[in-house]
């Protein structure tokens, strides 16, 4: 089976981003991590979290995730703030997305984004928990 080339944008402060790349790492039968890239000062911010990302993978410009037609999807996690954002900017880029939950912070960019997803055919799938299921 044909590995899927990921790369993550951002981690956050609530993180699920560190977790959600450790989990690309443990299937790296299904996914090639490209790298990540740490906008709106994350790097600073959150170097706390910054070992569970791993030395192995690069940190790369947001640009280049972007503009990489090699990089198929993106794990979007910056701050619930940025979601949206930086959501709207991989779809629009060609690349099918995870996103971390909630779905930003304004019910018209997630509705955008979701159009915009529709409408290119890409893949989206968001961060969900199953609290307390067995």
């Amino acid at each position: 089976m044909r590995k899927v080339r990921i790369a993550q944008i951002g981690i956050n402060t609530n993180s699920h981003g560190a977790p959600v790349f450790q989990s690309l790492k443990r299937n790296s039968e299904h996914f090639e991590i490209v790298g990540y890239a740490l906008p709106e000062n994350e790097r600073e911010r959150l170097a706390w979290q910054l070992p569970m990302l791993g030395e192995e993978y690069p940190e790369l410009t947001l640009e280049q995730i972007l503009n990489d037609p090699t990089i198929e999807a993106v794990t979007v996690e910056t701050d619930e703030v940025n979601l949206t954002k930086y959501a709207l900017m991989a779809v629009r880029a060609g690349k099918h997305i995870h996103m971390e939950k909630p779905g930003g912070v304004s019910l018209q960019a997630f509705e955008e984004l979701i159009a915009e997803v529709k409408a290119r055919g890409n893949v989206f799938h968001t961060g969900y928990m199953y609290r307390y299921n067995p």
